[in-house]
């Protein structure tokens, strides 16, 4: 038998963790969980999390990293961010390869969110298999 998972975090990191979390907290909105000092971490639902940390050790490169955030809302998100000065690398649209309805944009620091509805039925029949 598989041991469990409980709850999931994605870091990334950054050189200015005030500029950083101020984005993730003022602009998207997310609740601040744990001050670390040099990582902060939000909370993105009940059990899912993102640190944002400035370490002098820190991994290097962001170009093989795409933070996904999966809503149903992605226009109203779209909206949302639009208001409050967000530029989008991709405003919403739908992927019929991939059965997704997403955007993208860039946090602070040059990570890529996405945020993205699954409309692949197939998803929502691997949901309800759990």
């Amino acid at each position: 038998m598989r041991p469990s998972i409980s709850q999931s975090v994605v870091f990334t990191y950054t050189d200015d963790l005030a500029r950083a979390s101020r984005f993730f907290r003022e602009v998207m909105e997310l609740d601040l969980v744990v001050d670390q000092g040099a990582c902060h971490i939000f909370r993105l639902t009940p059990e899912s999390y993102l640190g944002v940390c400035q370490l002098a050790d820190r991994p290097a490169g962001k170009a093989g990293l795409t933070i996904t955030i999966v809503s149903d809302e992605v226009e109203a998100w779209h909206d949302f961010l639009t208001k409050k000065g967000v530029t989008y690398v991709q405003p919403p649209k739908a992927s019929p390869a991939f059965g997704v309805f997403s955007s993208l944009f860039l946090s602070p620091d040059g990570y890529r969110i996405e945020i993205q509805r699954f409309d692949d039925p197939r998803w929502h029949a691997g949901k309800a298999e759990r």
